[in-house]
């Protein structure tokens, strides 16, 4: 996210030159470095000045300088954000990722370039892996012609997943922003769009929006197939919102491995199947710095304490966050929590 609060602490770190968003990421960056691929969903635009929070947000290009300095390669731009600077700011987005090198799927300039680059394919060690993103809408703001965000729409997204299919990949992974905000369980239309994902073709589901940690849960199409993991909501990552289950959120892992065996014809038969998977939490720390306040994202301090070392966390905020590690264990006791470092 990107809250005024957020963007005057980059403008604090940076001490008068600019803005600095680095040291947000710093006790982390090394778990999304080591990442052979690292995906982020960019819930605001890159819509240049005057930078703006709630309810519709323009953020510095050096936030997205830092997510990269961080180790993240791949951006999931669909969401309710999208559109909040209108055409200049979802092109200009997308201008900036385009100059920094940076990947991208879910909204584009005009039906040609959503035509060749949707979906999102990108091959890593050997796996190709397809992306694709949807949004449930863009807060009541309309595309202008001829941009286009990617929309909750089943008939478009079967489409989307037959093509992707047509270009033999090895694993297709589907980023939903939906579901209801503040709810720490999934609704009905989650579990029907996520039944209908895994039904035709999709391997992994991720979830955003609800701004909060939402279950995790596995769905069985049939017996020839993998069960599809489904992350409901990965809850916030770096954000301002500070009340119980919305001032933290978790990363997904997973480990893919591909596999071969020699066909009944002589020829080579691979299959990608998934190795682990599993999560790791984190909090957003709100601290005052040079009169102001300022961000960092930590792991639990009872368990990685040199993290940690350097702040002298108030007995509120501790308390705050041991709450938060315990409310996410509960909620995903039915997944194993990978170490970040």
């Amino acid at each position: 996210m990107g809250h005024v609060t957020q963007v005057n602490a980059a403008k604090r770190e940076a001490d008068g030159n600019g803005y600095d968003y680095k040291p947000v990421f710093k006790h982390l960056k090394p778990y999304f470095s080591s990442a052979d691929l690292a995906v982020i969903n960019l819930e605001y635009p890159l819509a240049g000045e005057p930078y703006t929070g709630f309810p519709q947000f323009s953020s510095p290009d050096e936030s997205v300088f830092a997510i990269k300095d961080a180790g993240f390669d791949i951006m999931s731009t669909a969401n309710n954000h999208s559109l909040d600077r209108g055409k200049q700011g979802l092109e200009r987005t997308l201008s900036v990722l385009d100059s920094m090198g940076l990947e991208y799927f879910g909204t584009y300039r005009h039906a040609a370039e959503r035509d060749n680059r949707y979906p999102l394919i990108i091959e890593k060690n050997g796996i190709k892996i397809a992306f694709l993103s949807y949004t449930y809408g863009t807060n009541l703001i309309e595309e202008e012609e001829p941009n286009i965000v990617n929309r909750i729409d089943t008939a478009q997204i079967f489409k989307d997943i037959k093509k992707a299919i047509l270009t033999s990949p090895d694993f297709i992974i589907a980023f939903m922003h939906w579901g209801s905000e503040y709810e720490n369980t999934q609704n009905q239309r989650q579990k029907e769009l996520a039944q209908f994902l895994a039904t035709n073709g999709v391997n992994l589901i991720i979830g955003g929006h609800p701004h909060v940690v939402q279950p995790f849960d596995k769905i069985y199409v049939s017996s020839t197939r993998d069960s599809v993991p489904v992350m409901y909501s990965l809850g916030n990552f770096f954000s301002n919102q500070r009340n119980r289950y919305t001032n933290g959120g978790i990363v997904f892992e997973v480990n893919l491995q591909k596999n071969s065996k020699a066909g009944r014809r002589g020829g080579v038969n691979y299959t990608t199947e998934i190795l682990s998977y599993g999560y790791m939490p984190f909090w957003v720390y709100r601290f005052n710095k040079n009169d102001g306040n300022v961000f960092r994202l930590l792991p639990e301090c009872k368990k990685y304490p040199t993290a940690c070392k350097e702040y002298k966390i108030n007995v509120a905020d501790k308390a705050a966050m041991e709450l938060f590690f315990e409310d996410t264990k509960k909620l995903l006791k039915n997944l194993p929590i990978v170490n970040p470092y």
